[in-house]
């Protein structure tokens, strides 16, 4: 580890640990770390609280005490009602590490907390594992369960016991099990910051809103780790997620470098994303060349199992069109765009056609625009024989 590295690590903890410390002495200091909605012009919900609350979970990490569980327990309750409010899918390492901390306590009646945690989405219910509810003792979280009328207690008991209605059979996990679980959430959650995984920093530090920081920590991370797809693709989705998309664009240049080109779709996809990211840094003729790389690896059938990917891959090509340099280029974009929609199916998906209309309309042709209705139009038919309900557009 640099020396760099290291002085970013003592100065981003700095903060954390103040605010832990100024929430283990005035409990009135909470509001700040509490859930609070606020709407962008684009209608997306935000949550103010949660960069403060992010910093005093992280504190926690490496410093929780059994006198900060009216503390945890708080901010275990913001993240599930931030979870509820603003993601619809999906289960993060916040979240986790919020009931991680609460479970630590090992107190039976924090099941009903952990039980909320885990029914917020789908994907909190995979996740979110049942040994949170355990950690009180697997005989003693039964009971409690068992003596509830709590909506879900049949439920719980069906996914603790292997009797769902009485809970009172033999159960489906052990207190050597819940041990077993705890130890590898320890690991995962080490309460050392020198045990840390710099690309876990790398997370931490974005939650704290430190880009520049959050760069260091994840380009540190990939440059210690083999330079394959994967690691690649993790550096380059940060990146671009910080706003440093020259840099985005160099990783998936080298992704793409990699990518073999044997396997079906492999290269193109690569391809695609890289001219996504140079779309988004304003390289609008640079993307369009990588597309027209992408043509040549794109898998043959646009009907088969890859039809997705001339989805996404025409509906870049059409993205580009408002970008294009001079009306003439945006015209002769305009014209290949549509010759590669020939023949793709399922055109009311992915949104392909709400960006051809807005290329022909930013390229003022009308005769594309008519094409583009009578296409919109036939999708629609076909949206509503395969699903039984007609299309809902905004």
């Amino acid at each position: 580890m640099t020396a760099c590295v290291a002085d970013e690590q003592e100065r981003l903890l700095r903060g954390p640990r103040d605010d832990l410390e100024r929430a283990r002495r005035d409990p009135e200091t909470w509001h700040a770390l509490a859930f609070a909605a606020d709407r962008t012009d684009g209608g997306r919900v935000i949550d103010r609280g949660y960069a403060a609350r992010s910093a005093v979970l992280w504190a926690l990490q490496y410093d929780h005490r059994p006198e900060d569980l009216p503390l945890l327990r708080f901010l275990l309750r913001q993240q599930i009602t931030f979870y509820r409010e603003v993601v619809p899918w999906g289960l993060a390492s916040d979240l986790l590490l919020a009931g991680f901390l609460v479970a630590e306590q090992r107190q039976v009646e924090d099941l009903w907390l952990h039980w909320s945690a885990k029914s917020i989405s789908f994907d909190t219910g995979l996740g979110y594992r049942i040994h949170h509810l355990l950690t009180g003792g697997v005989a003693a979280a039964v009971e409690a369960v068992r003596a509830a009328e709590h909506p879900d207690r049949d439920r719980i008991l069906g996914d603790i016991a292997s009797d769902s209605g009485s809970g009172s059979g033999p159960t489906r996990y052990t207190d050597t099990a819940v041990d077993e679980w705890l130890d590898e959430q320890r690991a995962r959650f080490p309460a050392t910051p020198a045990d840390e995984n710099l690309k876990d920093w790398a997370y931490h530090a974005a939650r704290l809103g430190e880009r520049e920081a959050s760069r260091l920590f994840m380009t540190e991370w990939a440059a210690g780790e083999p330079r394959t797809g994967d690691v690649l693709n993790t550096l380059q989705f940060h990146l671009a997620q910080l706003g440093f998309l020259a840099e985005a664009v160099e990783v998936q240049r080298e992704a793409v470098g990699i990518s073999d080109a044997s396997w079906p779709g492999e290269r193109a996809g690569r391809l695609l994303t890289l001219a996504r990211l140079q779309r988004r840094a304003d390289d609008a003729s640079g993307a369009w060349g990588t597309l027209e790389e992408a043509t040549g690896h794109l898998p043959p059938d646009k009907q088969g199992m890859r039809q997705g990917l001339w989805r996404l891959f025409v509906k870049e090509c059409f993205l580009l069109v408002p970008l294009a340099p001079d009306d003439g280029t945006a015209r002769r974009w305009l014209a290949v765009s549509d010759q590669h929609l020939e023949g793709i199916p399922r055109l009311w998906m992915d949104g392909v056609l709400d960006a051809a209309r807005a290329a022909a309309e930013q390229a003022g042709d009308p005769q594309a625009l008519h094409r583009h209705r009578a296409l919109r139009q036939a999708a629609d038919a076909e949206y509503e024989r395969e699903t039984g309900r007609p299309p809902q557009r905004t």
